[in-house]
Parts: C-alpha cells; structure tokens; sequence
C-alpha cells in the first residue's frame, strides 16, 4: 500500500474528490505516483507514465463511481491494470523482468553463469508468460498485496487468482528449464 502523505484515508480523500475538492487529487497522485509506476513496469509497459497519467485521468473523471465502502488502493490498482493490459495489447509489448529474477529463481553460487546471462534467460522465460498470469504473479510477488486485494483489483474470484499464481510459477518453471 502507497505511504499516506497526509492523515487522511485514501478512502476520505476519495469523498473529498467527489465533493469537488481537487487538492485531494493531489495527495492521492503523490501517494500512488510511485507505486502504479512500478507496477505498470511490472507488468511490461513500455510507457509507464502514460499509463500512470491515463490512470489518474480516469480516476479523476470516473470518481463518482468508486464506492466508498470498498479500498480505494484495490480501485486506482485495477483501474492502472486495465489500462497497461490495454496498451500492451495494443501494442504487443514483453515485460522487462531482469531486475527481479531473484523472486523466481534461486542460482547456484558456484555456478559459473553470470548474473547478466541468467537475466537474460529469466528475461526470456517470462516474457512466454501469458498476461493474465503476469497481473496476479506481479501483484502477489513483487507488490506485496493479498489474495483479497488481488480479487478485488482484477475482478476475480478467490479460486482463480490463486491457481492463475500456482499457474505462472509452474509455467515460468517448465520455460526456464527449456531454455
């Protein structure tokens, strides 16, 4: 979750926005800025801050429809998911995933592989990953959030979130073996 710049909840920073107040827009962008960047790279966006502005843009315009009984970082989260997996249909872009190999593979130290060279392989191996496993495994591992937050970003029932991770893990398993 965004570190809060002020005491307020995203959620009553929500109801200000929908009252009108515009500065709460504001501190919501300096909360999420940094973390919706990160996870449109995750997701192999080839222009995060595109998608990031899109994001806001869409927040701003789409407010009244967020319900505040529910996370307001589940809302913004599944709102930046759909726009980067729009894009990259769009666009057909693979995932830049080399910075991050060590969530899904352990090297043996006296190997004689270099970092780079297994980078490169990871790189590959995942770029095989199918974008509906990318989201949830991205979400799980590399954003920290919950089976329930991952539910309630994409739209998905508890039983397929956890077998589209189990899915990815195995998938990225049989690629990399290949390779």
């Amino acid at each position: 979750m965004a570190k809060p710049t002020s005491s307020h909840t995203d959620e009553s920073l929500a109801i200000r926005l929908q009252s009108g107040e515009i500065k709460a827009l504001t501190t919501l962008i300096d909360r999420y800025q940094a973390p919706l960047l990160r996870y449109t790279s995750y997701l192999g966006s080839s222009e995060p801050e595109d998608i990031v502005q899109e994001t806001f843009i869409k927040v701003y315009q789409n407010i009244q429809s967020f319900n505040i009984k529910k996370k307001f970082s589940s809302w913004i989260y599944r709102i930046a998911h759909n726009t980067g997996v729009s894009q990259m249909r769009s666009r057909r872009v693979s995932m830049p995933w080399e910075d991050y190999l060590d969530y899904f593979v352990k090297v043996d130290p006296e190997d004689s592989i270099s970092k780079h060279e297994i980078k490169q392989r990871v790189t590959k191996c995942l770029s095989g990953l199918p974008p509906k496993y990318r989201g949830p495994l991205v979400l799980y591992y590399l954003e920290d959030k919950s089976y329930l937050e991952i539910m309630d970003i994409l739209r998905l029932p508890m039983g397929t979130v956890s077998a589209r991770i189990n899915r990815a893990k195995k998938i990225i398993k049989d690629l990399c073996q290949k390779i």
